[in-house]
């Protein structure tokens, strides 16, 4: 623990966090090779991960099922890779399994066609660690998230820990099973964010002892502050990472020649441009899953009458747009029509933490 910052897995007094080996822990070489740190490494905007370290070492099942949700690149595999080795740390004989979300539908629709559906479900369902990372890619397969179901059902009546991941929240998807959506949301939900920066700070240096590389203060600076980064995107572990690989390359020029090579890597995510009325119903779309298109259209279902309050109400927080212009922009509609639609939006975020939580996600992709 550094400050307000921490880890998982803790590491002991000589800074290591030895891994007990597991029986039956499945997670392949390409997986732990897809993330730069050893240790998951988190600050106050990811806090409540620490709950879900607790729910799988000294207090487990404490959050049953632990749904984590995030957009790509927070860090949400790495922080179930690091969530698997903490629980093998706490119980050396503990039975994991980890699953993408495309593996698992795959093995479901592999059992029905060879008719060897029962070996997965016992495949599945034996373990006391079930992690699948990627519920996302479960959408339109209605037999794996039935299957999922009944999964979670036989884990949790076992007290084994179901921890599952997804890029969206479980009120944006389109075709989630109602009682799939009932199972993850009795649980935690942990929404993930970019580290801010102390806790980029706190990464930096991790990546630099890891890597042997001294960092130049001005390149330190200009990765751990978050000064003049109005409406870019936010930086993430890999951007770090990348910043260390330069500086490796570099190690035995001038410091000007890494700096140099850095600010090529950050000004990636610095570039200011103005923020459009396209760029906010694109982000909105993909954010609920559904195309833009429907977004200006006039469908009626639910998830796209929400993505549509929400347009109106970054559109118009965001651009300062009139009601006028917006409804032009969204299909022809009039004024009143978006005037409403803004108000409804503001209602729900009042009343509505997932409508809160989305809002929040996407307009934090312009600030």
């Amino acid at each position: 623990m550094v400050g307000s910052v921490f880890s998982i897995p803790r590491r002991n007094s000589n800074g290591v966090s030895p891994v007990a080996r597991s029986r039956g822990s499945r997670i392949t070489p390409r997986d732990r090779a897809s993330v730069p740190l050893r240790h998951f490494i988190a600050g106050p905007e990811n806090a409540l991960t620490q709950l879900a370290a607790a729910s799988v070492t000294d207090q487990w099942v404490r959050f049953n099922p632990l749904f984590i949700s995030g957009p790509s690149g927070v860090g949400k595999t790495h922080l179930l890779l690091c969530l698997v080795d903490a629980s093998r740390i706490a119980f050396a004989e503990l039975r994991s399994l980890w699953l993408t979300g495309a593996d698992y539908a795959r093995a479901i629709a592999n059992g029905v066609d060879v008719d060897s559906l029962d070996d997965v479900r016992t495949a599945h369902r034996s373990v006391d660690l079930f992690v699948l990372d990627g519920l996302h890619e479960l959408t339109g397969k209605p037999l794996a998230q039935q299957e999922l179901v009944h999964t979670i059902d036989c884990l949790l009546e076992r007290d084994g820990q179901v921890i599952v991941s997804s890029r969206s929240g479980l009120n944006e998807f389109n075709s989630l099973l109602p009682t799939l959506a009932s199972r993850l949301s009795s649980g935690l939900h942990i929404p993930m964010v970019p580290p801010a920066a102390a806790t980029r700070g706190v990464i930096l240096a991790e990546l630099a002892q890891q890597n042997d590389v001294v960092i130049p203060p001005q390149v330190s600076q200009r990765l751990t502050t978050d000064s003049n980064r109005q409406r870019s995107k936010p930086l993430l572990v890999q951007d770090l990472a990348a910043a260390i690989a330069e500086l490796r390359c570099f190690s035995k020029h001038a410091d000007d020649t890494a700096t140099n090579a850095v600010d090529r890597i950050v000004s990636r995510t610095d570039d200011v441009r103005e923020v459009t009325v396209k760029d906010i119903n694109k982000q909105v779309a993909k954010y609920f899953s559904v195309t833009v298109r429907e977004l200006i259209g006039n469908s009626r279902r639910k998830t796209v009458v929400r993505a549509r309050a929400l347009s109106v109400y970054l559109i118009r927080t965001l651009l300062g747009s009139s009601f006028q212009v917006i409804g032009q922009n969204l299909g022809g509609r009039d004024h009143t029509t978006t005037m409403h639609a803004f108000q409804r939006a503001k209602e729900w975020l009042d009343t509505d933490a997932g409508f809160a939580r989305a809002a929040t996600e996407v307009g934090a992709a312009f600030e």
